[in-house]
């Protein structure tokens, strides 16, 4: 656990870093880019609400692009686009980095084999208020960690889930609080292991 303090110039840090203004308000998302992450909708979204006019609101896509005609489709919209790019593959450090660095995050599903999302966690233990549909495992997310829609996303509730987030500080900070309390506590490695121990003796 780190203090505000800790994490204030850890945020810092990874800006100067990054070259993201220490006043913007930046969004990311985590994860190869695909059709299955929903990355057109989220930019058509965001190009639709206030944040793509406010000039210190910046998104970013951390992630290699699609490698098809979905990624050129995406390179395309983003062509006369301000402020929304793609990072591209990014090393460990640089992943963490932009973790830092957010104000929130959008991590969305279209298919899900089951599998818990590595980002959605990493997200949530950095204390980021993270936009999700209930696909998959990430319907059984607590409704006060992250900021929950529904599985069929429409164009106008993202958009609301963009503006919403942007518009109020405080609904970051307890999105982001009881998130981080979450990851630290039920997802502990000390929480997960007691839990295999308790399974193991009433086998």
């Amino acid at each position: 656990q780190h203090s505000e303090a800790a994490r204030a110039a850890a945020r810092r840090a990874a800006r100067a870093a990054l070259g993201i203004a220490d006043d913007a308000y930046l969004v990311c998302s985590f994860g190869f880019i695909a059709p299955t992450k929903l990355t057109q909708e989220l930019v058509h979204a965001w190009l639709a609400a206030t944040l793509h006019t406010d000039p210190r609101c910046e998104l970013v896509l951390v992630g290699a692009n699609h490698g098809g005609d979905y990624g050129v489709e995406l390179s395309a919209m983003l062509r006369d686009t301000p402020r929304i790019r793609i990072a591209g593959w990014t090393d460990e450090a640089v992943y963490h980095q932009y973790l830092q660095a957010a104000d929130a995050a959008v991590q969305l599903r279209a298919v899900s084999r089951g599998e818990t999302s590595a980002a959605v966690l990493d997200c949530m233990n950095y204390g980021l208020p993270t936009v999700v549909n209930a696909n998959g495992s990430m319907a059984a997310l607590p409704d006060d960690t992250v900021l929950k829609l529904p599985d069929s996303v429409t164009p106008a509730l993202l958009r609301g889930a963009l503006e919403s987030l942007h518009g109020d500080a405080a609904l970051r900070a307890r999105l982001g609080a009881r998130a981080r309390a979450l990851l630290q506590t039920e997802h502990s490695p000390d929480h997960c292991a007691a839990l295999y121990a308790e399974a193991l003796a009433r086998a």
